[in-house]
């Protein structure tokens, strides 16, 4: 063991559906620093050795947990997570600020949050025109139809995603609004309001539902009053999930490596 050596961190997964099964298998397969100690979920898989328990009991047993849960189950894991003084890697960043509480209990704990890119990329650049103060905030997000289908936003105007044939914007509104009615499809714009410093009220966002699309397509527009930035990544959606991009696991398998690298570019 050098002087560089880090300790094996005791790492558990809350929620095994297609992003949580691909953070598993990555551990299995070796991730250098963390092993694979326990998991949560209401429907085990056979496919892991690793115990499945509950969250409470995977917060006293693991250093780390990582988040790949429904947003409405990130409250219950949060709140055993800082009751056990754990880190939590937070896919769900759009809890944050859906469920406000839990920044208020966050805030009574030694726990640190890390939150993964997700579906976009850019961050890095985003927070150093944070610096400069940001005046404009955008995100523009377009998936097919049916990546929407149980979105609150949807079911509440009794929208019928199957019967839209042509490209059309399905909201515009403030970040927070659109986490609310899109919490499965629009982590990115929490994560951009969260890296901007601009906050929910203040991050724009546009929600376009095209039948012709051919992947999850993030379009981002920041501006300083001396830098412009404007990005677009386009990703296909996740075969086992397709409200899910397959960007979403491996930022979190790349945060894992990134914390654990002595010389890591953020």
């Amino acid at each position: 063991m050098n002087a560089y050596s880090r300790k094996i961190k005791k790492t558990g997964i809350a929620g095994t559906g297609a992003i949580g099964r691909t953070v598993a298998r990555a551990l299995i397969k070796g991730i250098e620093g963390y092993t694979l100690t326990a998991l949560s979920d209401l429907a085990p898989s056979a496919e892991f050795e690793a115990p499945y328990v509950s969250f409470s009991e995977l917060s006293e047993r693991c250093d780390l947990i990582i988040e790949c849960l429904p947003m409405s189950a990130v409250p219950a894991l949060a709140k055993c997570v800082f009751a056990a003084q754990k880190d939590l890697i937070l896919i769900s960043s759009g809890a944050m600020i859906l469920y406000p509480e839990l920044q208020d209990i966050h805030k009574q704990s030694t726990s640190r949050i890390y939150a993964p890119s997700g579906a976009i990329a850019g961050l890095d650049g985003i927070r150093a025109m944070r610096e400069m103060g940001i005046q404009k905030c955008k995100i523009v997000s377009t998936k097919r139809p049916q990546g929407f289908s149980t979105a609150p936003y949807i079911l509440q105007n009794a929208l019928d995603v199957d019967k839209i044939d042509t490209k059309i914007k399905l909201f515009e509104g403030s970040a927070l609004e659109a986490i609310k009615g899109f919490p499965a499809n629009i982590n990115v714009a929490a994560s951009l309001s969260i890296a901007a410093g601009t906050g929910p009220e203040n991050t724009h966002v546009e929600i376009w539902a095209d039948p012709a699309a051919q992947g999850n397509r993030h379009e981002i527009f920041v501006q300083t009053a001396y830098s412009q930035l404007e990005m677009r990544i386009e990703n296909l959606p996740d075969p086992e999930n397709p409200k899910s991009s397959v960007l979403a696991a491996r930022s979190i398998i790349a945060c894992l490596r990134n914390m654990n690298n002595l010389l890591t570019s953020l």
